[in-house]
C-alpha cells in the first residue's frame, strides 16, 4: 500500500513524470504475496482437532482362577499438527475467498502388543514368596495393599517399571496406615510402613526371571524377611526399585496375599531359556559388626514419661550371587550386588515435654548419661511422684 500510495509522487522528476503518464495508459497492478501467521493456525489446529483424537488402547489381560484372560486393543487416530498447519497455509495462500474445506493429517496410531502376542505368555519365568506373619495390623495392610497396586501389571518388551510410581502416593486415600519403617538407622512410623517386603519379594521374582535391574538398594539396616543382601528398598525418589522388561515376550506380574500372611510375585511370559539350565541364588556374608553400647535420644514432642526402646541391630556386608548350572554343573557364577547394612546400638527415645521446666531438665540430665536404664529408673521416679499427688489430692 505504501508503495502504491507513493508511486508517480517519489523519486526525481522525470520518473515522477513517466509514473503518471503511464497510470494514464493502464492501471499499476502489484501482486500481493500472502503470508499467514502460522502459530495462529497451530492454536486453531489444537484447540479444534483435539475432538478427533481417539487414543489407542493396548491389549491388555488379567489372570484369573481358570487362566489368563486376554481383550484386544483398538487402532487410534491422532491429528498430525505440523502435518496439518502445513496443509492450511498452503490452501490459505492460494485461497480465492470462497467456502472450502481443507482436510487435516490424521495418523493412525496402532496398539501396543496383540491378543495373538499376549496369548503366548503362560509360562512362569520367576516366582518368590515372602512371610509377613509377625507383622502387625497397619502393616499388613500396607503389605497387602501394596500387593495389589502391583498385581496385573503388563510390560510390553522395553518397557520399564518403577516400584515407587506404581505404589505411590503414602496416603491413606490410597489405603495406606501408619507403622514402623526405617529412617537412618531408627524404626519410625510412617504411611505405608512395610512397603519395602513389597518391593523386595518382587525383586527376587525378577531377579529369577533373569530381567534386567536398572536401580536397586538395600535398607540401611538388614530385614528379616529376605536373606542379606536379597532386599529391595524404596523411599521417597531416591531409593526405588526399577526393571525393563528385557525378554522379547511381554511379561505379566501377578501379586498376592494369603489369610497366613505370605506374599507372593510370580513373573509369567515365554520361557526362551533351555531346560537343562538352572539358576540359584546364594548369600555371602563378608563381615559382621556388632553394635557397640547404647544410645538415647531426647524427643520433646512426646510427654515426660515416655519411653520407647529399639533393640540393636547387627552390621553386615554382604554380596548376593547368581550361580548358573547346565545339567547341574556350575557354568557360571555372578554377582549381582554388594551390599551394606549399619550396625545400630541399642536405642531408647525419651519424652520431655513437660508443664515443670524442673522435670524437662531432670529428664535432660538422665539423657545426657546415654544410660537406659537410668533413664528408666528416673522416669519411673517422676511416675511415682506424679501417682502420689494424684493420690494425696484425691484424699483431701
Amino acid at each position: 500500500i505504501e508503495e502504491a500510495v507513493l508511486y508517480g509522487k517519489s523519486g526525481n522528476p522525470v520518473v515522477r513524470y513517466k509514473e503518471q503518464k503511464d497510470l494514464e495508459q493502464e492501471k499499476k497492478v502489484y501482486a500481493l504475496d500472502l503470508q499467514f501467521d502460522r502459530t495462529a493456525i497451530r492454536s486453531a489446529v489444537e484447540a479444534q482437532g483435539e475432538q478427533y483424537n481417539v487414543e489407542a488402547i493396548e491389549a491388555s489381560m488379567t489372570k484369573e482362577d481358570d487362566g489368563f484372560q486376554i481383550v484386544s486393543g483398538q487402532i487410534g487416530y491422532i491429528v498430525n499438527e505440523d502435518a496439518s498447519v502445513n496443509l492450511i497455509a498452503e490452501a490459505l495462500t492460494s485461497w480465492d475467498g470462497q467456502p472450502a474445506e481443507i482436510r487435516l493429517q490424521v495418523d493412525v496410531a496402532e496398539p501396543k502388543g496383540t491378543a495373538e502376542e499376549l496369548s503366548l505368555v503362560k509360562d512362569v519365568l520367576g516366582t518368590y514368596t515372602t512371610s509377613f506373619s509377625s507383622s502387625a495390623t497397619e502393616r499388613s495392610g500396607n503389605v497387602r495393599n501394596g500387593t495389589k497396586l502391583i498385581n496385573g501389571t503388563l510390560l510390553y518388551p522395553g518397557d520399564t517399571f518403577s516400584a515407587y510410581e506404581t505404589v505411590s502416593p503414602f496416603t491413606e486415600e490410597n489405603g495406606y496406615y501408619l507403622a514402623g519403617s526405617y529412617l537412618n538407622g531408627m524404626v519410625v512410623e510412617s504411611l505405608g510402613g512395610g512397603i519395602c517386603q513389597v518391593s523386595s519379594t518382587l525383586y527376587n521374582a525378577v531377579i529369577r526371571a533373569e530381567l534386567q535391574v536398572d536401580e536397586r538398594y538395600n535398607h540401611s539396616m538388614i530385614v528379616g524377611y529376605v536373606q542379606l543382601s536379597a532386599d529391595a528398598a524404596i523411599s521417597g525418589t531416591y531409593k526405588d526399585f526399577k526393571f525393563t522388561n528385557s525378554s522379547e515376550y511381554p511379561i505379566y506380574i501377578e501379586g498376592y496375599t494369603t489369610d497366613d500372611k505370605k506374599i507372593t510375585f510370580t513373573i509369567y511370559g515365554v520361557e526362551t531359556r533351555p531346560a537343562n539350565r538352572t539358576i540359584e541364588f546364594e548369600s555371602v556374608e563378608l563381615s559382621k559388626t556388632e553394635p557397640e553400647g547404647e544410645k538415647v535420644i531426647e524427643d520433646s514432642a512426646q510427654p515426660a514419661g515416655y519411653i520407647s526402646v529399639q533393640s540393636a541391630h547387627i552390621g553386615y556386608v554382604g554380596e548376593l550371587w547368581k550361580v548358573v548350572k547346565i545339567d547341574g554343573t556350575e557354568t557360571e557364577r555372578t554377582q549381582l550386588n554388594k551390599s551394606t547394612y549399619t550396625a545400630s546400638p541399642k536405642t531408647a527415645t525419651v519424652g520431655t515435654a513437660a508443664s515443670d521446666p524442673s522435670i524437662t531438665t531432670m529428664l535432660q540430665a538422665a539423657i545426657a548419661t546415654g544410660s537406659i536404664d537410668y533413664c528408666k529408673s528416673i522416669i519411673s521416679q517422676l511416675n511415682a511422684a506424679a501417682a502420689d499427688a494424684v493420690a494425696a489430692g484425691a484424699a483431701q
